[in-house]
């Protein structure tokens, strides 16, 4: 999902609503902004209270289950050694 944003005079920007939605982002809500390169940036919800570990779990779950699984494509790396 892209969406153009402009950098007000103050140096704010409006996070649109559908981005908001998607983050169930709210008033108030804390989000860091981490800078990847000269040209990315990712805006990141942070976990209620602090609670880093539990806000990480499942991470990644889609990649690793298109890749059939840690056990499988960890096997698969060792196996490609072999080679």
């Amino acid at each position: 999902m892209k969406r153009s944003l402009k950098i007000s005079s103050k140096n704010q920007i409006v996070i649109p609503a559908l981005v908001r939605e998607r983050l169930n982002l709210r008033k108030g809500a804390a989000v860091s902004l981490y800078a990847v390169d000269s040209n990315h940036a990712i805006l990141v919800k942070q976990p209620k209270k602090g609670n880093y570990v539990e806000s990480m779990v499942g991470l990644g779950k889609k990649t690793w289950d298109k890749l059939g699984g840690a056990d499988k494509y960890i096997q698969g790396e060792r196996d490609s050694w072999d080679k």
